[in-house]
């Protein structure tokens, strides 16, 4: 009985262990100094959204052509993995983080939400 328990616990360690499912996204991201905000378009969020390499630079590549500055706003397509609840992000402000897997389509967004 004891190897059986000891078993099911590690199994149910593994299934913690797994990695978020990669899914499909779509919303806004401000980015500015110390902010990187993602919040769908039904309201999910904010999101701290995270990425590495060449998925961040596909991220952030409409900001690159000239603008002054590198921070805005942004309109994204992506695939990613969203992290369990905890704390993220700057000063653990975010309740998730988005890890971006792959973008579909970035593209300049108003300064402020359509229908504020």
């Amino acid at each position: 009985m004891r190897r059986f328990s000891l078993v099911v616990g590690m199994l149910a360690l593994v299934g913690c262990a797994t990695p978020a499912s990669v899914q499909r996204y779509t919303g806004d991201l401000v980015w500015s100094f110390e902010t990187s905000a993602f919040t769908t378009d039904d309201g999910q969020g904010p999101w701290w959204l995270a990425g590495e390499g060449e998925a961040w630079r596909a991220v952030v590549a409409p900001l690159a052509r000239g603008q002054r500055s590198p921070w805005g706003r942004l309109h994204l397509v992506i695939e990613g993995q969203l992290s369990p609840p905890g704390h993220y992000g700057q000063l653990g402000a975010y309740q998730r983080q988005l890890r971006v897997v792959r973008v579909i389509a970035s593209s300049l967004a108003p300064a402020t939400p359509q229908g504020s």
